[in-house]
């Protein structure tokens, strides 16, 4: 079977995706390989994560200043607003999500200047649903799902276009090689618990996909390299990761993020992305222009003649540099990448076989760049 897509390998909704994935870098919570010990206090505008290090699994993104007195109506199809909106039970054994937010952490180009485009125009908007009576008025353009295998110890994670029925008929993982030849699937990690809390190995490659708006004619493909999830909670009745903070909603059920956040979010996910796979990525807003040039900075004689990719020396080498090394992986070294951080919440959702989907039965886009 075959479905044609016009979406590019990335474009500025990737930008947001991956924030891999908050606001500014003024330091809130600190940045740490190990486990975050309680709940955070700290108050400030976000939380930073240094190359090749995670954000603390719980650091709030928001100043913490919750004065809003709720009100919000939430329907009951939506799942308790007590907890983090379910929108299904999950087994003891079998336990499968939905990221409902997902806070930038790293680079600094993401979390900085284009803080509010990136985070809350494009990421917010696509990872909320369109479901105004449950509190949430984005698109559901951007799903990534979480399969958790507590008798395998594994975890299935991957990327889901969009589904017509998200509480009834729920999400399939997409199984598609788009235009450019790069395979959106699933892939399967093995997972470490320690108690309810867990961290996985590194995956090579992990491809997420986006459908612009909810349209699964416009996609796009976040690549990310040597994907981790570390210190990822999971709560006693397994059907969620982190929570919602109900009173964070007006009336209007309109949150001001910066604020006091909806989410309090029990995870962290990390990787890189190579300056080369950026190069290759044009991002629509800013002219074709590639994803190199937005993530360096780059200006006059550090971009190619063409005007939309970065500049390269004799030897064909991109003369910018990033903050990580894609081989040996770590932070500096060869500075062919830009290492990328999220922390994260998610809720119980159904997750189903792909019957009847087409871009979850491997199928073939031959669409162009947008």
């Amino acid at each position: 079977m075959k479905a044609t897509f016009k979406g590019a390998v990335l474009s500025i909704s990737v930008l947001g995706a991956l924030g891999l994935v908050a606001a500014s870098l003024v330091g809130a919570c600190s940045s740490s390989s190990s486990p975050a010990s309680g709940g955070n206090t700290d108050a400030g505008p976000g939380c930073s994560a240094p190359p090749g290090q995670f954000p603390a699994a719980d650091c709030e993104s928001s100043a913490n200043l919750c004065n809003s007195s709720g009100g919000c109506p939430i329907a009951a199809r939506c799942g308790s607003q007590s907890t983090c909106l379910p929108m299904t039970s999950n087994t003891p054994t079998v336990q499968d999500f939905r990221i409902r937010r997902l806070t930038i952490a790293a680079p600094p180009p993401l979390t900085e200047a284009n803080s509010a485009l990136v985070q809350e125009t494009v990421v917010d908007h696509g990872v909320n649903l369109n479901a105004p009576d449950c509190g949430e008025n984005g698109d559901g353009s951007f799903t990534w799902l979480i399969h958790v295998d507590r008798g395998s110890n594994t975890l299935k994670t991957g990327g889901a276009p969009p589904s017509p029925d998200p509480f009834g008929q729920g999400y399939c993982f997409v199984d598609l090689v788009a235009s450019g030849g790069l395979h959106l699937q699933p892939v399967t990690l093995p997972a470490h618990f320690t108690g309810s809390t867990f961290s996985t190995d590194p995956v090579p490659k992990l491809n997420i996909g986006i459908f612009v708006q909810g349209d699964i004619n416009n996609l796009v493909i976040l690549p990310i390299s040597n994907a981790t999830f570390q210190n990822v909670t999971i709560s006693p009745d397994g059907n969620c990761i982190g929570s919602l903070n109900y009173t964070a909603m007006n009336a209007q059920c309109v949150d001001f993020r910066q604020d006091c956040s909806k989410w309090k979010t029990a995870g962290s996910l990390g990787g890189f992305i190579t300056l080369e796979e950026a190069d290759k990525v044009p991002i629509s807003i800013l002219g074709g222009k590639s994803l190199c040039i937005f993530l360096t900075g780059a200006a006059g004689s550090q971009i190619a003649p063409d005007g939309l990719h970065c500049a390269r020396d004799t030897n064909g080498k991109i003369v910018l540099q990033g903050d990580y090394c894609s081989s040996p992986a770590g932070p500096g070294g060869c500075q062919d990448s830009y290492w990328l951080a999220a922390t994260f919440a998610a809720a119980a959702v159904k997750i189903n076989d792909g019957s009847g989907t087409p871009q979850c039965q491997a199928s073939v886009s031959d669409g162009g760049r947008d």
